[in-house]
């Protein structure tokens, strides 16, 4: 085939010529193109999904800040950043076992106050965290107990422990310490050491000697005591519902006694228990002091229609120096106490709700 000039006409004036040779070249510039373009398609494509796969792949994880704050009580929330954003992931959360972060139904709760690192990973990607937990705060202008959330457990005749309740970390009391004739006696470690730091400064203070007659009392021991207590009443010919009532006024029903707890003590410097021992040296001082190492006297003399229990001038009960001196200062029995401590935990919630935690 001869393919011939080509004349166009523009205008009326023009015309333009397309020569044989200008027609190959145009058809060959069209190949080159598609030529091209089907090369660099082979050759892009590979790499484009390769930057896809890159763009899937974690590379790291970050968080928002290095410390987050959470009230006790609340969910911890920290929200990971994955690095690149549309990476696949699947986090593994780790929590370190100082109890401070628990799992709750699938939720990280901060349980008790205190600082911590909470972890995230996935595959061999990890990224820490800081958590300060921290304990809702009271109003400025609150005088309830500060230490609201560290609760004291309380036995009364409205609280009764288990029969298999047993404290933690008993230990036995060295016969030093104990009257004559009164071995084997046990309470909590905490309140021992607490005791002879009391006993001392006692002994510094009025060279006074006083010795441990009662601790820890387990619930089968505490049957024996009350069930004592109701058979001598009615050996004097009280009704067996008399002498249930008359023996309430000293001796507690099992499960009832604080005795049970492991951190009360009843003390004597002749090995008896009287309310006359509020006029020895002994009791003054105990009276007077023990609140500093963090004892109350259990039941009081202006208390009694509160912890239904005659006064006890022995009777000594460890709560820790904080609380111990919120009781004396502000005249308090446990009962009384207990309940602000209810008051100013619910005080504190509602504060806290337009208060949100800060890591400060």
């Amino acid at each position: 085939m001869i393919i011939k000039d080509i004349t166009i006409k523009i205008s009326e004036e023009k015309t333009a010529v397309i020569t044989p040779l200008a027609v190959q070249r145009s058809i060959f510039a069209v190949i080159a193109v598609c030529v091209v373009a089907v090369l660099c398609r082979k050759t892009i494509s590979p790499g484009r999904a390769r930057i896809r796969e890159l763009d899937r792949k974690l590379q790291d994880i970050t968080f928002k800040s290095e410390k987050i704050a959470v009230y006790v009580g609340d969910e911890v929330e920290a929200e990971p950043t994955a690095v690149p954003k549309n990476a696949e992931v699947s986090y593994t959360w780790e929590i370190a076992d100082d109890g401070i972060l628990v799992v709750q139904n699938g939720r990280i709760v901060a349980e008790k106050g205190g600082r911590t690192l909470l972890g995230i990973t996935s595959g061999d990607i990890s990224a820490q965290v800081k958590i300060i937990a921290k304990y809702k705060p009271l109003p400025p202008e609150s005088t309830l107990p500060p230490l609201y959330y560290d609760k004291l457990l309380i036995a009364n005749y409205k609280n009764t422990l288990s029969a298999d309740y047993v404290p933690d970390h008993l230990i036995k009391i060295p016969d030093n310490y104990t009257a004559d004739g009164y071995y084997g006696l046990y309470v909590t470690k905490e309140t021992f050491d607490a005791y002879k730091a009391l006993y001392k400064a006692m002994y510094s203070e009025i060279k006074g000697r006083m010795h441990i007659i009662s601790a820890y009392r387990s619930y089968a021991r505490q049957s024996e005591l009350y069930n004592k207590a109701v058979q001598n009443y009615m050996s004097q010919g009280k009704t067996s519902t008399e002498a249930r009532a008359l023996a309430l006024n000293t001796t507690q029903t099992p499960g009832n006694s604080e005795h049970q707890l492991g951190n009360t003590i009843d003390v004597s410097n002749d090995n008896t228990t009287d309310h006359d021992y509020l006029q020895t040296p002994e009791g003054k001082w105990l009276a007077e002091n023990c609140y500093k190492y963090g004892f109350i006297i259990r039941y009081p003399a202006d208390k009694e229609d509160i912890t239904r229990i005659e006064y006890e001038p022995w009777h000594i009960r460890y709560v820790g120096v904080n609380h111990a001196a919120y009781m004396y200062v502000n005249d308090l029995c446990l009962e009384q106490y207990v309940d602000l401590q209810e008051q100013a935990e619910e005080e504190a919630n509602d504060y806290a709700l337009e208060n949100p935690a800060t890591p400060d």
